[in-house]
């Protein structure tokens, strides 16, 4: 199982599930009084919290900076948790499950920091950071197959503006190279009785 799989083998698996959910979901916001709520209906025409909360740009900004002088000073969990609002305020931005996937792999939550780099990726997929972040945590899982896949994605997609994240990518690409043939030669040598 790879750390990019999101628990569903299909689009009808994923709309099933869904389905199943959505009447425990009414049932809680019934339940706890909330489905009358004015924030359960403006939810429903379709406003996002951000817009509900009233918060202005500059605001959502500034919670934004404040999560990354978190990030900068290695409290991680703070930082975890403000990206985590801010991605629950404003779904759209891809800036925060990106911010959020960092703090996320800085605390070796690989592959929930590999989901959040998918959904950056999601909202913005001419990100060359992202994907790079992306192979760093596939590689942190083992999978080298699949970040050679990303990373060579992300020397691809790289323009004048992203020539450092487009070196990383190649020495990233150049060690995940090397941890793979070691891992197939110690497979191999397993397989033949060799063990040094």
């Amino acid at each position: 199982m790879s750390i990019l799989d999101l628990g569903f083998s299909s689009s009808e698996d994923l709309q099933r599930q869904l389905q199943m959910a959505a009447p425990v979901v009414d049932e809680i916001f019934a339940e706890s009084g909330l489905a009358d709520s004015n924030f359960a209906k403006l939810l429903q025409a379709g406003y996002s919290p951000k817009e509900i909360f009233d918060l202005t740009d500059a605001e959502m900004e500034a919670l934004f900076l404040f999560g990354c002088q978190a990030l900068d000073v290695g409290e991680l969990q703070r930082a975890a948790d403000i990206f985590t609002k801010l991605c629950q305020l404003d779904a759209l931005d891809a800036r925060f499950p990106f911010a959020l996937g960092a703090a996320l792999q800085l605390q070796g939550s690989f592959g929930l920091a590999a989901k959040m780099y998918l959904l950056a990726l999601a909202l913005n997929a001419s990100r060359v950071d992202v994907y790079v972040r992306l192979g760093e945590c596939l590689i942190a899982a083992g999978e080298f197959t699949e970040a050679r896949e990303v990373l060579g994605i992300a020397i691809t997609l790289a323009g004048p503006g992203d020539e450092p994240a487009k070196l990383q990518a190649e020495s990233l690409l150049v060690h995940v190279s090397e941890r793979a043939d070691n891992a197939s030669t110690d497979d191999d040598a397993r397989l033949h009785g060799d063990f040094n």
